[in-house]
Order: structure tokens, then sequence, then C-alpha cells
């Protein structure tokens, strides 16, 4: 049901279809709209001010990554397989990266790095799994679109940071982390942009993530949970475009019959108009006479 109120914009958003995680994810949407659609700046960017569109074209963006992290965050504490940390700050060794840089990751993917040696770099992941009863860990990486990390060796790079600061997980777990034994630590991305079904090089599509997360029917949900979201978002930009054509349809009749006639507007009344001169249109070139 839609609900215009004095700006134009939904009060509510769209329900998600019902599905198990239907109480879990909902809420997660209408906070996104929250901190994404600030009626102002949509009635801005409808009237067709640049800096509004801009604004808000990079407020969605934002809000939908901060949301795809969210989402997954949510699905992956549903799993009775995974212990769920997030806001871990792994050190990036240099020790490490250099390990990295010269093996392949199956070669060193059960070994750890002493956590204490000083550095000044270091990798957030958005979140660790931790399966106790495997021993294993993976590190989780999640984009909105990986886009922009192709063609510049950005991808490799961030790969290879995940996997030097995987080498120091195990140390960490055990230490900060009631005694947490981790013998094999896995990297994988999450590419929410991806719709191919394989998966590449530890890069995963949202409709994969049922295995990633040990969550039946994580994919479609989240995938569910985006839809609801962008029809949110188009439905409340359609509302605000609306508003703004009535305000305009009942604006200064003066100033409108002006806007109607594309002649005066350009030229102005014809009483103003200056005489038409020709003008000699060419290819500039040294020493050449200027015209007055």
């Amino acid at each position: 049901m839609i609900n215009p109120n004095s700006n134009g914009l939904l009060a509510n958003p769209s329900p998600l279809p019902s599905t198990a995680f239907s109480h879990l994810l909902q809420p997660l949407i209408t906070h996104a709209l929250e901190q994404s659609c600030d009626p102002s700046s949509m009635r801005l960017a409808a009237s067709g001010q640049l800096t509004a569109l801009e604004a808000t074209g990079r407020s969605l963006a934002v809000a939908e990554g901060r949301l795809i992290e969210a989402i997954v965050t949510t699905l992956a504490r549903q799993s009775v397989n995974h212990a769920v940390l997030v806001g871990m700050k792994l050190p990036v060794l240099p020790v490490a990266a250099e390990l990295v840089r010269r093996n392949r990751l199956a070669e060193y993917s059960r070994l750890s790095v002493d956590p204490d040696s000083n550095t000044r770099t270091s990798y957030h992941p958005d979140l660790v799994l931790v399966d106790r009863s495997r021993r294993s860990a993976i590190v989780l990486d999640v984009k909105r679109s990986l886009g922009g990390y192709n063609g510049s060796g950005s991808l490799l790079k961030l790969r290879q940071r995940m996997e030097a600061a995987a080498c120091v997980l195990p140390e960490l777990l055990w230490r900060d982390h009631q005694r947490t034994v981790v013998e094999t630590v896995g990297i994988a991305i999450i590419d929410a942009s991806r719709t191919c079904d394989e998966i590449d090089e530890g890069i995963w599509g949202l409709s994969q993530i049922d295995e990633l997360l040990s969550v039946e029917g994580a994919g479609a949900a989240a995938l569910a949970t985006i839809d609801a979201f962008r029809q949110c978002i188009k439905t409340r930009w359609r509302s605000a475009v609306a508003s703004e054509n009535r305000k305009q349809d009942t604006g200064d009749p003066v100033q409108k019959s002006l806007e109607d006639d594309p002649v005066r507007c350009a030229c102005g009344s014809a009483s103003e108009r200056r005489p038409v001169r020709p003008v000699t249109v060419g290819i500039f070139r040294p020493n050449a006479k200027l015209a007055h």
C-alpha cells in the first residue's frame, strides 16, 4: 500500500516476499531507506539540480552497499555451524605479505604468523566465519560491485591483503576469542553485482551464498531484499518527480508562458533582439586575422 505524505515519499517500504528471514531483513530495508532518502534532497534532485542529483546518487549507492553487508551478516548469524565475528582488525605483516606474494594459497593456508609483530598496515574484514567443529575459518569481504577493481590490479591486491591478514587469524582467535582453534583459513569475496552462477577465484555472487554461509535459502532472501530496496527507491523517486511536476504546473503563469515560448526564452522580446550579423567560421591558424 502506498501511503503518500506531504513530500510525496512513501511512509513505509514495500514488504518482502514472505520467507523464513523476512522479519529479520525488512528492518534493514527500512533503516537503509531512512539513511538514504532524505525528502528535501529527493525533491531537489527531482527538480533537476545537478548537485542534488549527484549527492542523491552517491547516498543511494553507499546505502545499498551497507545494506548488502548488513544482509550478509544477518543471514550468516542464522547458521548453526558458524560463529560470526565482525569489527575485527587483522594486521598485515610484512612477512605474511611476502609469504603471499611468493606462494599459492594452498601452500600456506594451514600456516599462521605471530600477530604481535609491529606493522602499520591492517585489514578490516566485513566478517569472519568460524567453524569450531571443523577448526576452519573464512575471512569474508562484501562488495556492492567489483567493477572498480578490474583492470588495474586492485582485485589482486585486495586478495593478497586478505590472504596476508588470514595468516595471523589463527593466533588472534586463540589469544582473543576463548582459545578458539583454527587450522585452516580461507578467503572469500562476495560481489553483489555478479550474475553468473560460477564461483571464480573465491568470488561469490549473492545467489551462491547458501553454501558459503551454511544457510539454506540465504541467496534467494538476499536477492529479494536488494530488489525490494530498489523498488522502494524507484517508487519514491517517481513520487518525488510527480510532486515536482505538480508544483511546476501550478507555478507563476507569466513565467510558465515564457517557458512555453522557446523563442522568447532564448532571444527575449522582439524589441530586445539584436540584428543578425554574418559570422565566419573556420580553422584557427597562426597569424590569422581576428574578426571584429
